[in-house]
Order: C-alpha cells, then structure tokens, then sequence
C-alpha cells in the first residue's frame, strides 16, 4: 500500500509567482522572447523551484507499520508562522506511539488547539489544522521535556484519525462517538426485493394485435418520445448559466459574428450537456453548466468518481456528443451544397478535436488521467506533467496562447490531483473506515484548532467525501482499458476525416489548415 505523505502549506505562493514572472520577463526582453511566454515561462519555473523545496521539506510519512517525520532539519525557516522542527524526528510503530492534546498560545493573544504524538524515546511532533491566523504558535512542551513547535498540516484530521485507529487511542473520542455503529439487522422473513419485470417477447407480440391497436401504440409511444425530447431539453437549458451565456454571445458577437457566436454556443451547449448528460446517468450530482467568455463552457459536478469507468464515460461524453451534432451541418451540405455548412461542420469537429488532446482539463487529458490512474497514481501524476509539457510544447510552436491558458489550468489541477492523493492514501490506510462518520470528522477537526461555523464544516466534510470516492475508486479493467483506449482513438480519427473530407470546401478549409 502506498505512504500518506502530510506536509504544511505552501506559504507566499503568489509572491513566488509574481517574482519568478518579473524575472521572466527581464529575461524575454534580454533574449527577445515574447512577453507573455517569458512572463509565463518564468512564473512556471518558480513554481516548480517552490515546489521541489517543498517535497524535500518537513512532512510526515505513514504507512501500514508506522510513522515517521522526516525532513525535519530541511524545515523552511523564512515564514514567521511555521518555525523549523527540532532535530530528532520520530519514527516509530503504531502500537509505540503515544497520543495527547494541548492548547498553545499564538502571538496575537489567541489559542490554538493542538495534537501531539510521540514515541517510546519521548521524541515529540505537535501539529494542527490549517489555521486562517497569520501569528506564529508558541511552542509546546514535548514527552522528552523539550521544545517542540506547532506545524500546521494539510489534512491533518486524516492523519490524527490514522492515530485514533491505528495506536490505537479511541479513548480520546468523546463515549458517544466511541461505539461502533450498529449494523443493519435482516430480516430473514423478508422477500428478496424482486427486480425489474421483463414481458417476454411472446407476450409482447401477442398484446399487439391488430393495425389499428399497432398504429395506436406507435402514436402514443411517438407523442411520449417527443414529450421526453422536449423535457430532456428543457432540463438542459434549466443546467446552464443563462447569465454567462448572455455573455458569451455578446463577446463573440462583438469579436466575431453574430452567426459565428450562435454556432459556437449551439456547439458548447451539445458538448457540455453531454458531460451533464453522462453524470446524471451515473448518479454524479450537476451543479451546473458555466459559459465562460473567450475559454468555452463546462460542466461542474459536486462528487469526485466513484470509478475510473465513470472519469472516462463522462469525459468522452461530451466530444462524443460534439460530434454526433457535427453531422448534422454536414448532412445539410451534403443536400444543399451551401459551403456555410461545410464550415459549421469543420469547425464544430475542430472544436471536439480540440477537446480530445491529452491535455487536463480538456477531455482527452482526464480520459487519459482515467487510464493511467488504474495503473497506479504515480503514473497519472507523471502522464498528466507529460501532457502539460506537451501542451507548452504545442503553444510554443504554434502560437496558441489559449493553449497556454489550458497549459496553467492543467497545472494547477495537477497540484490540486497531487493533493488529494494524500487524503485517499490516508483512508485507505484506515483499518475501519467505517466507524467514522460525519460527528466524528468533525469533531477531529475542532480539537485541532480547525475554523469553527457550518460554512467551513461542510466545505470539509464535502472535500472528505470527494477524497472518501477517490479512495475507492475502481481502477479500469485490462478490457475496458482496451474498449474505450479504441473508444478514443476511433472518435478522434473520424472528426480528422470529417474535417479532411471537407477541405476543399471554400470556408471549412480553414480547419484542415490548422490541423495540418
């Protein structure tokens, strides 16, 4: 089982990246190198400085046998809230270590609750969670009488509920909180809930009897397709922002055309509510569909995946869709030889292609996270940096610079991805998950200090459920990697031939010119 690895925030992050684009810039203006790129280059490269420092900073390490602080002496020492660890870092079994709590003084006069663990030589580690306080913590008395500093971690009720289960120290929950949960009694009296009815077909052929029943039955079943066509588009204009949509008309209207816009967002529309489409379908909740000006449209949902399937039948979803729509201007050039047609057609499979590159957070860049992640997350970690070097590569020869746009959102995603897989290493490690409910969560988080009010507890408990799902999600199969590799593969390769059977049409050349 792979380590949970707990390490303080990042502090002064948007300084960084602020100095590291000025640097950047100095240098394009040296070298001749365009703005923006320089700038973005040099923000890029301090990021990663930053975040190499990190790595090899002060964290804590768990596992099935133990834990063990390391980095201890490599402790930043810039930041006046996070003074460096003493030398001496624990390391220890679980059964070795002891647990307790305290309150430390901050310098602004407030109190800050505290967890401290320690092992059997008494060498001591406190921590807390995040707080929103800029005054450094006092620090606190260890088991081995020494001076031993607060650290603010991220995650830090995952690691205190790997203590609790793992010392193990249940005696620290409150009594209530302490019982595990009953479980559900059966009822071995109870019928076994009956499925779904199937008529067989015999049966069907014998209700249908008869022209004018036939053509009756057709007619309704008819008048009910269109009545749940006409509410299945009604539910998708109900998903979308009409406020951002306005928007986005009027900015491209005003950029472009008022025709180019209504192809456009009848496009987005169709990709986006196929992503809607696919979550609803696995049980996903849709907070909505956004348009955003000038960056397209999405498809936000409140769940994590409960599977790698999911991840990649809603990522393909929407291209999927894209496409089928893409056919329909096309059918119509083909009848009318209007080459206006032929161009909606190009360019809306453009727009799918688009999508399809392996690029998070595009499509193709989460259905490929979805085929490497049921491998292992180091690989999705290392495909996903491989797609966004990938992405600059592809914006530094083209000169794509909403190329470069994706390039940052994939990169902070991608910090955010690596995030989280602490919480879902830490809840595998978990011996019983399910002792733990909301009431217990929560009440963790409070004696480490964690912010009070129901806003903050159900932002938590909402990011724990999101982790709880990743924990859990099921990996692809040898066969469904195959299936939907081809999936991808096969839909990419027909919106090229659509766009290159269309290429000597006046207008939708313009696409196989950016393809090739």
């Amino acid at each position: 089982m792979e380590t949970a690895t707990f390490r303080p925030p990042l502090r002064r992050l948007g300084a960084h990246l602020l100095a590291g684009g000025a640097a950047g810039a100095l240098v394009g203006l040296a070298a001749e190198i365009p703005p923006l790129v320089a700038v973005l280059f040099g923000a890029v490269a301090a990021a990663i400085a930053l975040t190499a420092r990190h790595a090899g900073g002060l964290r804590v390490l768990a596992d099935e046998r133990g834990l063990r602080v390391a980095g201890a002496a490599a402790a930043p020492t810039s930041s006046a809230r996070q003074p460096p660890a003493a030398p001496g870092a624990v390391e220890a079994a679980w059964g070795e270590l002891r647990l307790g709590f305290g309150l430390a003084q901050r310098a602004d006069g407030t109190v800050q609750r505290y967890a401290v663990f320690a092992d059997a030589r008494g060498r001591s580690f406190a921590f807390a969670e995040l707080s929103a306080s800029a005054a450094p913590c006092a620090p606190v008395r260890g088991a081995d009488g020494g001076s031993v500093p607060v650290v603010e971690l991220r995650d830090a009720p995952l690691l205190l509920a790997l203590l609790v289960q793992r010392v193990p120290a249940w005696q620290i929950l409150p009594e209530a909180l302490q019982a595990a949960p009953a479980a559900a009694a059966v009822d071995p009296e109870a019928p076994a809930a009956a499925g779904p009815v199937l008529r067989p077909r015999r049966e069907a052929r014998r209700a249908r009897m008869g022209v004018w029943a036939l053509a009756a039955k057709l007619g309704s079943k008819l008048a009910a397709s269109f009545g749940k066509l006409a509410a299945t588009g009604l539910k998708a204009v109900k998903t979308a922002n009409v406020g951002w949509a306005a928007a986005s008309v009027a900015t491209y209207s005003l950029l472009f055309s008022w025709k180019f816009a209504l192809a456009l967002m009848v496009q987005l529309f169709i990709h986006e509510y196929g992503h809607v489409h696919a979550m609803r379908r696995t049980g996903m909740r849709v907070r909505g569909m956004y348009f955003v000006p000038l960056l397209g449209a999405l498809a936000v949902t409140d769940d994590a995946f409960t599977s790698r399937r999911q991840q990649v039948y809603v990522a393909l979803n929407g291209p999927l869709w894209g496409s089928l729509a893409a056919l329909a201007p096309a059918g119509l050039w083909l009848w009318t030889h209007d080459p206006q047609w032929a161009a909606i057609a190009a360019f809306w499979a453009l727009v799918n292609l688009f999508n399809l590159l392996p690029i998070a957070p595009l499509d193709g860049g989460r259905a490929l996270q979805a085929f490497a992640y049921s491998y292992s997350s180091g690989l999705g970690v290392a495909l996903s940096a491989l797609g966004l070097a990938g992405a600059v590569a592809l914006a530094s020869a083209a000169g794509f610079s909403l190329i470069w746009l994706v390039a940052v959102l994939g990169a902070m995603e991608l910090a955010g991805e690596v995030q989280s897989r602490t919480g879902a290493r830490a809840l595998r490690l978990l011996p019983a998950p399910a002792r733990f409910g909301a009431p217990h969560w929560l009440y963790l988080r409070a004696v480490l200090g964690g912010s009070p009010g129901v806003a903050g507890e159900a932002l938590f408990l909402r990011g724990l459920e999101r982790q709880e799902k990743a924990a859990r999600a099921a990996p692809l199969t040898a066969g469904q990697l195959v299936r939907w590799g081809l999936t991808y593969a096969a839909l990419a390769a027909a919106l090229v031939l659509l766009v290159w059977f269309m290429r000597h049409v006046p207008g939708a050349d313009a696409a196989s010119r950016i393809l090739e």
